[in-house]
């Protein structure tokens, strides 16, 4: 019986550890090459994009800078004359295709129309930062 319960349990670990694997972090952070992705949780809810950053950040998730009221800097790309960190989101009602798109694992997001301060989130929503160059 005790050899038994030892199977079970160990089995009952491995399975919770597979389980477990495949969970998300809370404000889940991707980046790629001249991007940086935050999907917000349900924790994040109602929160400002600014606040979940700051929490990213407190957690060494993700770091940035602001000046003037703008993103300037996101993990270490900062912006210059001619290049902008662009903000673009999978929300509907807070997003302006006719502002400008970025498209995204098979989604079309929009310009955000706010700012990271003024910017609602919604849980599983995309909010998505791109570094992007104009001809200035």
């Amino acid at each position: 019986m005790k050899k038994f319960f030892g199977i079970f349990t160990a089995a009952l670990a491995m399975f919770a550890l597979v389980v477990c694997a495949g969970c998300a972090p809370k404000g889940q952070v991707t980046e790629g090459e001249n991007t940086v992705v935050i999907e917000a949780s349900a924790e994040d809810d109602g929160k400002t994009l600014l606040a979940v950053m700051e929490g990213l950040q407190e957690a060494g998730e993700l770091t940035f800078t602001i000046s003037d009221g703008m993103v300037t800097s996101i993990n270490g790309t900062s912006q210059t004359t001619s290049s902008y960190w662009m903000l673009y989101t999978s929300d509907a009602e807070n997003a302006n295709e006719q502002w400008g798109t970025f498209e995204y694992e098979g989604e079309t997001l929009g310009s955000a129309i706010y700012g990271a301060g003024e910017l609602t989130v919604k849980e599983g929503c995309i909010y998505l930062w791109a570094f992007e160059s104009f001809g200035l």
